[in-house]
């Protein structure tokens, strides 16, 4: 992650940076801890703040250490993409995975998660939850994800799509129509439950020729 300038950030559209989006750090008590005034009476120098603790690139894999040890809820580690680090999340004692490319928004021409996904459920061999998140538009998504290892999918922007429209019923009506999707693929394909799913019901695309 290369770092920012703070002459940098006056030349880049980010919502971060007007302080949209960033809610649970403003009412984060550690947070607060670090600012001089509250984000409402200085909101420039809590955005300047918060520039400097987000994407903290001196994390590693040994800071997994530091959540177990402060909580007991279940850790997925989302971003996964390659094998070999889905062995260090194995090695590491996660409770899951999220094969994710945070929805291509971090390196141009990344590996597509669907891509990435079969290689990391090959590796992972069903000994953790391997969930999936990245394009999940419509039911097929949601089935090919399944049949290719995926346990669950993971909605993101669907959902902020339908947020921005019509507030929470918005957000209802997007997650009732994927589902609603889904259950007429799933009857498309002869299938009666997502429990059904397997990889008799893909095919490569290469392999159809």
């Amino acid at each position: 992650m290369m770092a920012w300038r703070e002459d940098d950030l006056r030349n880049v559209y980010l919502p971060f940076l007007i302080g949209e989006g960033v809610g649970n750090y403003f009412t984060d008590p550690a947070f607060l801890s670090k600012l001089d005034q509250s984000p409402q009476d200085d909101p420039e120098a809590a955005v300047m703040h918060w520039t400097k603790v987000f994407g903290n690139t001196g994390l590693t894999w040994d800071d997994l250490a530091f959540l177990r040890e402060h909580t007991n809820l279940p850790i997925l580690l989302k971003g996964i993409l390659h094998p070999e680090d889905a062995e260090l999340a194995l090695k590491y004692g996660v409770d899951g995975i999220i094969v994710s490319n945070h929805g291509g928004r971090q390196v141009d021409g990344a590996i597509a998660a669907i891509d990435a996904l079969p290689l990391i459920t090959d590796t992972v061999q069903g000994r953790i939850p391997v969930l999936m998140d990245s394009g999940i538009r419509r039911g097929s998504d949601i089935i090919k994800a399944m049949a290719l290892g995926a346990k669950a999918v993971l909605v993101g922007r669907p959902a902020m799509y339908g947020l921005a429209v019509d507030g929470q019923r918005g957000v209802k009506e997007v997650l009732q129509n994927l589902a609603a999707d889904l259950d007429i693929t799933l009857g498309l394909i002869g299938k009666n439950s997502v429990n059904q799913i397997d990889e008799s019901v893909i095919v490569e695309a290469q392999n159809l020729d």
